[in-house]
């Protein structure tokens, strides 16, 4: 019976307005743009990859104008070979190629 009453009471806030619909929306994927530069490595070593709007971006070219991102895991092909990431904890940890395991953090640009 409580739970019914709490339903009721919920759905009726919900339908007047008092409790908004976008509690219930999915949040929007974070947005990758930005340069990810490797962690863990000596910086003359270190990869580096920039994601804007356009595309993927190496060295300042660009390398692919696609990429995948569904808010947890980003796809991109560089020539021959697929990139895969996983997105954790604010960092993208490489999976594929996977010639070691290596995260990457987006680079902070002070102004």
């Amino acid at each position: 019976m409580a739970t019914i009453t709490i339903g009721l009471i919920f759905s009726t806030l919900l339908a007047v307005g008092v409790i908004d619909n976008e509690v219930f929306a999915e949040e929007p994927p974070i947005s990758l743009n930005g340069v990810w530069v490797e962690l863990d490595v000596a910086p003359y070593v270190a990869d580096r990859f920039e994601i804007r709007p356009e595309g993927v971006f190496v060295d300042g070219r660009q390398v692919n104008t696609h990429y995948e991102w569904d808010g947890s895991t980003l796809k991109y092909r560089l020539g021959e070979d697929d990139y895969v990431y996983t997105y954790l904890s604010e960092r993208l940890i490489r999976q594929k190629p996977a010639h070691y395991i290596s995260s990457f953090a987006r680079e902070v640009v002070f102004q």
